[in-house]
């Protein structure tokens, strides 16, 4: 029997794919570090603070087994159109940042910066020293240190917690310290600001710093001094309005609107005889209205109405109003 001639060319295929051949090999990694896109920071009073997430993984989506080395620069910005080449001769290389949780943090000295239009970039290398693209550029017009506020008071007032304080500026961001740290609470125009935010039977602690618009971020000043303030209710609510007093057989029937406090708990009413003292009336009641069976028919008498809220906190008495006895 005869094999046809080209038998071992059959045999020589099925030998190659019982070996797997998947064809040529690949070249070996270039293990470049990633971009860094999120570079950001601000001033805050004689330093610069820098931060951004160091990358974890390379241009060929390979995980990174250490974090790659960084190189920081800061340096003048140039005219436009912007020169990358131009702004490196003139930049200088920066201190290696402290990294903690993935995340890069730096702070710079302002040096003799103040006036200029600083420009920050940061790039870094793989274990096989190839370099990154350079960042997303952090420019930040760098001013004089802003002084921090001075004299903060904080008091509480019936619908919040009040801060005044002094100091130069125009604008000012107020903080207020939560189970995470100081925390952004507001930003004003004016050396005031209401929490009112705040609760009866909490207390509070606050700090201002001093806001300085720049462009992409404002510079601040350090904090104030710091104030704290036990939030207590001492207020009392507004007096009735709205009293009327009516003849009616054998008493005189008081009736006034009710008060919008939420936590009013009940009301006093106040009686005269002619031009005599106000005496109060019976017991606090939680009605808006109130019988007065003891009027001597004939004798003239002025009737007024007190608020008291949960606290005992008790208003003045309200206007009163004047009626004959039937």
């Amino acid at each position: 029997m005869r094999f046809p001639r080209h038998f071992p060319v059959f045999l020589a295929a099925a030998a190659l794919a019982g070996c797997g051949y998947t064809g040529d090999p690949l070249p070996p990694a270039l293990m470049i570090p990633q971009m860094v896109e999120d570079l950001r920071g601000y001033q805050r009073g004689g330093v610069i603070l820098l931060e951004f997430t160091v990358p974890q993984k390379t241009t060929e989506d390979l995980l990174l087994k250490a974090p790659p080395s960084i190189e920081m620069r800061a340096g003048p910005n140039v005219p436009a159109p912007f020169d990358m080449n131009a702004w490196l001769a003139g930049s200088r290389r920066l201190p290696e940042p402290e990294i903690r949780d993935g995340s890069a943090r730096l702070t710079v000295p302002i040096g003799d910066w103040a006036g200029k239009e600083i420009v920050f970039a940061v790039r870094t290398a793989g274990p096989k020293g190839k370099v990154s693209a350079w960042s997303n550029l952090l420019a930040l017009r760098v001013v004089e240190p802003p002084r921090p506020p001075v004299n903060l008071r904080a008091e509480g007032a019936a619908d919040g917690v009040l801060l005044t304080w002094e100091g130069e500026g125009s604008r000012w961001r107020v903080l207020r310290r939560n189970q995470d740290g100081m925390a952004p609470a507001g930003e004003v125009e004016e050396r005031r600001w209401l929490d009112r935010e705040a609760q009866f039977g909490q207390t509070y602690e606050y700090a201002v710093e001093q806001m300085v618009i720049t462009g992409t971020a404002p510079a601040v000043s350090e904090l104030s001094a710091p104030v704290r303030v036990e939030y207590r209710d001492t207020f009392p609510p507004a007096p009735p309005s709205g009293l009327r007093a009516l003849a009616a057989a054998g008493a005189v029937e008081l009736n006034w609107d009710r008060n919008t406090e939420p936590d009013l708990r009940a009301y006093q009413v106040w009686r005269a005889e002619g031009d005599g003292p106000l005496e109060k009336l019976g017991e606090p009641g939680v009605s808006s209205s109130f019988t007065d069976a003891t009027a001597v028919s004939g004798r003239r008498y002025r009737y007024a109405v007190s608020a008291i809220d949960a606290n005992g906190n008790e208003s003045r008495p309200c206007e009163p109003v004047e009626i004959v006895a039937p």
